[in-house]
């Protein structure tokens, strides 16, 4: 992984947490996660904070469900440049999900279909786990 601005975004349980943990260790980088979050903002402000991590000087690894609608809000307040280098879609649950879980995925993914295109279209590298 060569780029400095890294985002992790997909549905519950499909290892974002686990991956940016191992990415930042092996690379000395700052990891954030989104969950983080929880309790501390509504289901909106919360996503808008993570936006505001995006511009951030990296290197950083960001991640969590909120990544996605935090980059559809930063893509949306700027209509030029890049949130992140490189954004990786992971959505394989690794375990079972909850129902609740399931809705949530959905979502996320409802998202990112949103947004790939224009995160495309600037220039960052996105790719998603076969």
């Amino acid at each position: 992984m060569t780029a400095a601005r890294v985002v992790l975004a997909g549905g519950p349980r499909t290892g974002k947490t686990t991956a940016a943990d191992a990415i930042a260790a092996r690379r000395g980088l700052v990891a954030r996660h989104t969950d983080d979050l929880i309790g501390r903002f509504k289901w909106s402000e919360d996503s808008a904070e993570v936006a505001r991590w995006f511009d951030v000087e990296g290197p950083w690894v960001i991640e969590g469900v909120a990544a996605v609608r935090a980059l559809r809000k930063w893509l949306e307040a700027r209509p030029a440049g890049r949130p992140c280098d490189r954004v990786l879609w992971m959505h394989r649950a690794k375990v079972a999900r909850t129902a609740g879980q399931e809705t949530m995925a959905k979502g996320a993914a409802t998202g990112w279909s949103g947004v790939v295109r224009e995160l495309r279209a600037r220039g960052v590298l996105v790719e998603a786990e076969a």
